[in-house]
């Protein structure tokens, strides 16, 4: 009696790869490797898109107010630039010349340099004019007016309607409707941002100065 031997053939992993024509199915496995070791997956992926978008999104923060502080910083520097621009102008002209709010006594519309008597509400000359609307800081800029007193804002007591104005007479310091001498101040905000505050202030001297309560020591108040 014979005994048959039965080979099993094993199969061998080129040997299956005969059946996927050869070298292309050898590429395939391999590619199947690498993407599975290399790949991403789509936890992966939301989290990076999160992580993306709260850098976005802070970054968004920082240059938006960045921006709303430029604004501020624009109206301070044009509002002492054209204080001191209507000293020059009384002093070139020999006469007195008012810097006033362009609307209703309030400064939030921006201000025009004027020669003429307080009093006079038409006819008199404008030299200059700064519109918010027309800086496109109408709805940015306003002024704090819950941290003013009523006679701050460079408001004239001495005057029937406490109008508000900076006036000159022939180029010497700041002067009241009756002669007295200023020492005010005003308080501008962001609208958007209102941590964001200057204070400018006008000393006795005829001396500017820009406040920034954050930085100062006494928060301004004492100044």
């Amino acid at each position: 009696m014979k005994l048959i031997k039965i080979k099993r053939k094993i199969s061998h992993p080129k040997d299956q790869c005969k059946d996927c024509n050869g070298k292309s199915c050898m590429i395939d496995i391999k590619t199947l490797r690498q993407s599975s070791s290399s790949g991403f997956s789509l936890i992966e992926v939301m989290i990076c898109l999160m992580i993306f978008s709260i850098l976005l999104g802070f970054s968004t923060h920082l240059f938006q107010r960045q921006r709303a502080l430029l604004q501020l910083q624009r109206v301070v520097h044009a509002f002492i630039a054209d204080a001191q621009l209507t000293r020059q102008y009384s002093r070139e002209l020999s006469t007195f010349i008012s810097m006033r709010p362009l609307s209703s006594n309030q400064w939030n519309h921006g201000w025009q340099i004027q020669v003429g008597d307080l009093s006079k509400e038409q006819g008199v000359r404008v030299l200059k004019q700064y519109a918010f609307h027309a800086e496109t800081l109408t709805s940015h800029i306003q002024v704090a007016e819950d941290q003013l007193k009523p006679s701050q804002q460079f408001t004239d007591m001495s005057t029937p309607r406490k109008t508000r104005h900076i006036s000159f007479n022939r180029g010497q310091i700041a002067v009241l409707h009756n002669g007295g001498f200023v020492a005010n101040r005003i308080i501008w905000q962001h609208q958007h941002y209102p941590d964001l505050i200057r204070h400018i202030i006008l000393g006795p001297g005829g001396r500017w100065r820009i406040c920034n309560p954050k930085e100062d020591n006494q928060a301004c108040i004492n100044h």
